[in-house]
């Protein structure tokens, strides 16, 4: 079975999710079943930035296992946005990944092009994984664009099955002519 895909925005700057449900289910991916402030907690947590935010270690635990969990239990392409995670370590960058077991992650950086995506991110995430976006879009052109990555995975995805098939093909009716 192929691998669910999970667009992951790191930011850097923050977007409207409310405003991206439309435009992302074009590209049949979901949101997972998540608050906001569970988003929120997560980057927090995976950076440890809790206290500067004036909350306990307790407050922010298990935040980004909740988003993870949701996640594998939606059984559909999934987006979450976290802006928190654009400055983590290659340390953090990795905790987080390991959450996202099972799932194809796809890195959606909205930096504009003037900015480096992260290194941190960039040396776990394969290149062909990672998408650099203009930083000026609204959530709907995000949304759009997401979708867009979506359907561009599914195509390659459908291309290579596509390819065993016709493989596959080809060895049986040589069998079938000898």
């Amino acid at each position: 079975m192929a691998k669910r895909l999970f667009l992951l925005h790191i930011g850097p700057d923050p977007v409207d999710l409310a405003s991206m449900t439309e435009g992302l289910a074009l590209g049949r991916v979901a949101l997972p079943d998540v608050a906001a402030e569970t988003l929120a907690h997560a980057g927090l947590e995976l950076r440890r930035t809790h206290k500067a935010a004036g909350l306990r270690r307790k407050q922010v635990e298990g935040a980004w296992a909740r988003v993870c969990r949701r996640a594998h239990k939606s059984r559909a392409d999934c987006f979450v946005s976290i802006p928190d995670f654009f400055g983590a370590t290659p340390e953090q960058a990795a905790l987080a990944l390991d959450g996202l077991a099972g799932f194809k992650v796809i890195l959606v950086i909205t930096s504009g092009f003037t900015a480096e995506p992260p290194a941190a991110w960039t040396s776990l995430v394969k290149d062909a994984r990672t998408h650099v976006l203009p930083s000026h879009l609204s959530g709907g052109q995000l949304a759009a664009q997401v979708a867009r990555i979506a359907l561009m995975e599914e195509e390659a995805r459908l291309d290579k099955r596509l390819a065993k098939v016709s493989t596959r093909r080809k060895q049986v009716n040589r069998r079938l002519a000898a």
